[in-house]
């Protein structure tokens, strides 16, 4: 698929009378487009470029709040709910309680409105799509730095972590830099492999292993047991379970490609499941990635990060 042809197949969610608007999107501008935001009597906005566009009802884009614009009712963001839980807000249950829903073709919801105890979500106000993008060669600065041991890429919101991860994935599962490797890619939410009715609509390389499952802990253990994988990528290390997981792998010999959110170096260490990750000796080198289309991306040994902070 091309950008703009991704930016379309995000649109079945989208209620019918926003979506023949957003159709009428010029195809270079589509390309662009980072996420879909919808809010309940405010206009449709377009997040692209850090920064961010709205709809004129003809589908020609506008950087300034104006007239006839595309504006969202509740009836429109009833009707995305709907669509994007596929008329069974049952089946996306545990999802919600996060507060997204994964979508087809590796695209993401998420769902904002009156959290209630235990979880669930009522009285939906607002619906953010983001969309799924291949960047070939995005991971090509840290190819290099990879030398077959664990690595962590981390970044802010928006920095294109899991973009990243699946470009390096590739490229090492079809062995851009060497051998191929083989590659088990634990994917939680569908993001890293855009799976949909058992087919990856993203390219992870073709010496890739996927398997879905909601819990990345047990699906680590699933995939040194059954697998045999010379690497294990998963997006967002976030649990002790997680960290579990990530350890026996270490001492099987199999190395970990995983993202954290953390906007720098302290960051990353005040959060508690990082730090640990970073001293247990899992992980051999680190990538910060800037904000989203601002400054370099920046690398560590997780040695020499561990020693250079107290925390």
């Amino acid at each position: 698929m091309t950008d703009a042809e991704r930016f379309d197949s995000a649109l079945y969610a989208v209620a019918p009378g926003l979506r023949g608007v957003l159709e009428k999107i010029p195809a270079g501008f589509k390309e662009k487009i980072e996420e879909i935001r919808l809010r309940s009597g405010l206009p449709a906005a377009l997040t692209l470029g850090g920064g961010c566009a709205f709809v004129l009802k003809s589908g020609q884009p506008s950087r300034y709040i104006t007239r006839d614009l595309l504006t969202v009712t509740g009836q429109d963001i009833a009707e995305t709910f709907k669509l994007l839980c596929r008329s069974s807000v049952y089946a996306h249950e545990n999802e919600l309680k996060n507060g997204f829903i994964i979508m087809k073709y590796g695209h993401r919801a998420g769902i904002c409105g009156t959290a209630m105890q235990g979880g669930a979500l009522r009285d939906i106000s607002s619906v953010n799509i983001r969309i799924a993008r291949e960047v070939p060669g995005c991971a090509d600065q840290l190819l290099p730095r990879f030398t077959g041991g664990g690595f962590l890429i981390a970044g802010p919101p928006g920095s294109g972590k899991t973009t990243v991860l699946r470009d390096l994935i590739r490229q090492l599962s079809d062995g851009t830099n060497g051998l191929p490797r083989r590659v088990a890619v634990i994917d939680s939410r569908g993001e890293l492999s855009g799976s949909s009715c058992g087919k990856a609509h993203l390219h992870l390389g073709r010496n890739t292993d996927i398997l879905l499952t909601e819990n990345k802990a047990a699906g680590i253990e699933m995939a040194l047991r059954t697998l045999f994988p010379e690497l294990i990528a998963f997006d967002e290390i976030g649990t002790g379970e997680e960290l579990k997981g990530v350890s026996e792998s270490f001492f099987s010999g199999v190395r970990v490609l995983t993202t954290a959110h953390a906007g720098n170096e302290e960051e990353l260490l005040k959060r508690r499941v990082t730090r640990e990750l970073l001293e247990s000796g899992a992980i051999a080198a680190v990538a910060i990635l800037p904000p989203a289309h601002s400054g370099r991306i920046r690398f560590f040994n997780s040695r020499d990060l561990c020693g250079e902070y107290v925390v």
